[in-house]
């Protein structure tokens, strides 16, 4: 077993004393790390947030089964849990992206910072999935 260091933004929450603060900011590095050296708890903690998503990604599906607006799509409460499941959802939408027309790009743009969507492919949805899948590839997404 490797000593990882995490390195975590803490916002101590108000009324919080400085020892009960440690104690939380441990235990949160603690969790971290040893996800990210246990085989078991890495995937028991994978698993959970695949069936968070899934869950998720069925709850925006249906309440957004009518509307053709991608503001709405994309404001959505569900789809908006999905952008803040952050990278290690991204394996999953590009899954999700290569099945389906749904509309992804927004939520993989939010949580990366990049639109690989090359200039001649904007409104060419197959394109637009390509280029996507194309950057996941390239990124070890997929």
């Amino acid at each position: 077993m490797s000593n990882t260091f995490v390195d975590i933004e803490y916002v101590k929450p108000m009324g919080l004393t400085s020892e009960a603060g440690t104690l939380t900011l441990n235990l949160s590095n603690a969790v971290n790390i040893y996800i990210g050296t246990s085989v078991c708890i890495s995937r028991k903690f994978e698993n959970q947030n695949f069936r968070k998503f899934l869950g998720l990604k069925n709850k925006w599906k249906s309440e957004t089964f009518l509307i053709s607006s991608g503001s709405l799509l994309v404001s959505n409460a569900a789809y908006q849990d999905i952008i803040g499941l952050g990278y290690m959802a991204i394996p999953w939408i590009v899954r999700e992206l290569r099945k389906t027309n749904d509309h992804w790009f927004y939520a993989l743009e939010k949580i990366t910072g990049e639109n690989p969507i090359k200039k001649e492919n904007i409104g060419k949805v197959e394109a637009m999935k390509n280029d996507w899948v194309d950057w996941a590839s390239k990124h070890n997404f997929v």
